[in-house]
């Protein structure tokens, strides 16, 4: 198997690095397809740049590419539909570097080495075409967990087949990201348990949670009043009280292990 993965970035840059190293190892070429103005035209951080740089000349990157947003089309879902043309950037970057699987995903994702290797063995031995695995959800750092996991899936390796492209909105056998679905789904499947493989998702570990709202593909979804309670109450949160996501919901958390080293986190 030769592997490619492409992450999409436009913020959440602070977790780029250490997903990158969870992950460095076990696969053999990796490109970001960024953005310096969100879909919601909204300005990156200034260090955004910079930082990409940086892991490219360390060998944490191997090919940036600029992805310019049409932002003459802000209709409905029009930003869930660029974020769908971004993968297929990076789709494209692992074809043409000879890659015969790819890996779609955002910063705060991440894998531990035992079961990246076993999903990429099953995936490989099996003549899969796409695998989907559970994620867990974090809340400030990586230690607190949500209590009740994720029950949503996403997809993880594709098999790049002739006809492999994202397509929004794919009808998948689970339910998962409506911008990483292919035409893979209605092949070869293969659902991994989450004691085989699951992703872990940082989701709410964040430097500036605003600036993720802010920005988000549900971003139609979230009054600034809604915004400002949610990121208000996340920035005097301390353990145990309940998470609030992002809809203001209150959610349990449990401590766990540290699994993965990430940026520090100020209280």
């Amino acid at each position: 198997m030769r592997l490619g993965a492409s992450y999409s970035v436009f913020d959440s840059e602070e977790l780029l690095e250490y997903s990158i190293k969870s992950i460095r190892k076990n696969v053999d070429y990796i490109s970001v397809v960024y953005q310096t103005v969100s879909n919601h035209v909204i300005p990156c951080n200034e260090g955004l740049v910079p930082l990409l740089d940086a892991l490219k000349s360390q060998g944490l990157i191997d090919e940036l590419v600029l992805f310019e947003p049409d932002l003459s089309d802000m209709q409905g879902n029009h930003a869930s539909i660029k974020e769908t043309k971004k993968r297929n950037i990076g789709l494209e970057l692992s074809r043409a570097n000879g890659c015969d699987f790819h890996l779609s995903l955002d910063c705060d994702e991440f894998y531990t080495d035992e079961q990246f290797r076993y999903m990429k063995d099953v995936m490989e031995d099996g003549y899969f075409d796409v695998g989907f695995c559970q994620h867990r959800q974090y809340y400030r750092d990586s230690i607190y967990q949500l209590a009740v996991p994720e029950p949503e899936y996403v997809p993880t390796l594709e098999r790049i087949n002739p006809d492999t492209r994202y397509v929004f909105m794919q009808p998948m056998h689970v339910a998962c990201d409506p911008t990483r679905g292919t035409p893979n789904a209605n092949k070869k499947v293969y659902i991994f348990s989450r004691q085989e493989c699951e992703m872990h998702h940082m989701s709410f570990v964040r430097k500036d949670i605003r600036g993720k709202l802010r920005s988000h593909s549900s971003r139609q979804f979230f009054t600034d009043e809604l915004i400002e309670r949610v990121s208000a109450y996340y920035d005097s949160w301390a353990y145990p009280s309940p998470a609030m996501w992002a809809g203001a919901n209150l959610l349990d958390v449990i401590e766990v292990p540290r699994l993965f080293e990430i940026y520090p986190v100020q209280k």
